[in-house]
């Protein structure tokens, strides 16, 4: 079933930000997160295969409570639904904000001392 805007508020929508905020802080989904990163180090197609199915799977158990499918298409329409109300209202605007955060920390780029010395060169 998907939900559609008349039953999913702007009250939902701030819940359902608030409860994805703290299941990704679960000491066990914390872990699973850090763990995939970890993983992935700074290469952005290691983090796509590891660390964002593991942020998809803790997604999708929040947002199904909320109404949303368990899927994909579920994930667009939670995603539209936000985009939506935080336009309308700046807490909705902030939450979504630390969830980016969350989701897509910032990535460094090596330095070049970084490069040479990975590379052996001197």
């Amino acid at each position: 079933m998907a939900t559609s805007m008349q039953q999913f508020t702007l009250e939902d929508c701030k819940a359902c930000l608030s409860d994805l905020l703290e299941a990704f802080k679960q000491p066990d989904n914390a872990e699973r997160l850090e763990e995939a990163r970890d993983n992935a180090g700074n290469d952005m197609l290691k983090t796509m295969q590891m660390f964002f199915p593991v942020a998809t799977q803790i997604e999708v158990a929040v947002i199904e409570k909320y109404g949303f499918r368990g899927d994909g298409d579920g994930i667009v329409r939670f995603t539209q639904a936000v985009k939506h109300y935080e336009q309308q209202d700046p807490e909705v605007a902030q939450l979504n904000q630390q969830l980016r955060t969350t989701l897509m920390p910032p990535v460094q780029a090596p330095t070049p001392t970084q490069t040479m010395a990975e590379n052996g060169a001197r």
